[in-house]
């Protein structure tokens, strides 16, 4: 299934970002306005922004949301999955039902990495990233891999993942961009092609649209 991903560096966000929050939708204004942290405000601010420059969202009733929160377009095509780490945003858009992550791959793997996995990976599985050449790169595709299916299947962490039991019949591919690892997860097997956007040339354009609406 062809996936487009659509991909924004927060690393070079204008320093007064936040004054631009009127381009993104109700619901993405006020994530990127709570009492976060700035890289997750960001990030969310970031998310909006995707949704308003390739899909046009600029109204929280163009979207649906999910029993756990999952976004899906109110009208049902095409199917979108969003996401951001500290670096980067990925708004995923697909024909069919499409969950994606994005992960920074650590400087080195260590203790926080492996008691993430153990509550999500069996042993064996494990084992196996743990004797990777690369366990760093191999931790952030095996977290990033099942946190896509569980977006995709829609209940997230409220489906039982431990000892490696994920939702069957999804299929994942990655992508490496930036130092993150961005997995997609598809019902049939994801073919990913990515597009970057600058932050500020997004913010440009959807300013200059709002500008010519008014008059």
């Amino acid at each position: 299934m062809h996936v487009d991903l659509h991909i924004m560096s927060l690393t070079d966000a204008p320093v007064g970002w936040a004054s631009h929050l009127r381009l993104v939708c109700p619901r993405y204004q006020g994530k990127a306005a709570t009492k976060a942290p700035e890289p997750a405000r960001l990030g969310e601010f970031a998310a909006g922004l995707l949704l308003a420059s390739v899909l046009g969202v600029r109204s929280d009733d163009a979207l649906a949301l999910g029993p756990e929160g999952k976004p899906e377009l109110a009208t049902g095509f095409p199917h979108i999955g969003l996401s951001h780490d500290d670096g980067i945003a990925v708004l995923a858009v697909a024909p069919g039902v499409v969950g994606v992550d994005v992960e920074e791959v650590p400087a080195q793997y260590g203790r926080l990495q492996r008691d993430a996995l153990r509550r999500v990976l069996s042993a064996e599985e494990l084992a196996k990233t743990e004797a990777s050449p690369d366990p760093a790169m191999a931790f952030a595709l095996a977290w990033t891999r099942v946190e896509a299916v569980l977006k995709a299947d829609g209940r997230g962490f409220a489906f039982d993942v431990r000892g490696g039991n994920l939702p069957q019949g999804w299929k994942t591919t990655h992508a490496l961009v930036d130092g993150h690892a961005v997995t997609c997860a598809t019902r049939e097997e994801p073919a990913p092609l990515v597009h970057r956007l600058d932050m500020r040339e997004a913010i440009s354009l959807l300013e200059g649209e709002q500008s010519a609406h008014k008059h």
